[in-house]
């Protein structure tokens, strides 16, 4: 996957790889808290309200280099004070639920990045990020989670 390109995904392929029962690779999310934690993430990039950054304000600019523009992925099985804070009980009755919800989010989230109206949006990790910064987070983090559950290499 390019890691400068906001993740186009297959949804026929994604329904029909990912199962309930397809085992993560690493980390302890069953595969529907997968997808459901990909679909709650675009929120950061859709709402108004002020999202507390949890990164202290003069390191912020030192993570983004470490973690959001290093080459590659992101590294398996890390925790911060971020993902300490994150529930994964899943709110749809389903997979299939799941990822047709995921799917509309990812289409609304994909029109609004590629016509650069994700501006100024805050990340509890990163900080404020530009569209740029988005479409960098949106590609790793969806690549991460992939990778966990086998989808992509």
């Amino acid at each position: 996957m390019n890691f400068t390109q906001f993740p186009q995904i297959d949804f026929v392929a994604l329904r029909n790889e990912l199962k309930p029962e397809t085992p993560a690779l690493f980390g302890n999310m069953i595969a529907q808290q997968m997808i459901e934690h990909l679909y709650t993430v675009y929120n950061f990039a859709l709402v108004d309200e002020p999202i507390k950054v949890l990164t202290e304000p003069d390191k912020i600019e030192k993570v983004k280099k470490l973690f959001l523009w290093s080459p590659g992925g992101f590294k398996q099985n890390v925790s911060n004070n971020f993902t300490k804070t994150l529930s994964f009980d899943t709110i749809f009755e389903n997979m299939e639920t799941a990822i047709n919800n995921y799917e509309s989010k990812h289409i609304l989230v994909s029109d609004l990045l590629l016509n650069k109206i994700v501006e100024n949006k805050t990340h509890p990790i990163f900080g404020l990020l530009d569209n740029k910064e988005w479409i960098q987070f949106f590609t790793k983090h969806t690549w991460h989670h992939f990778n966990q559950f086998g989808l992509v290499k």
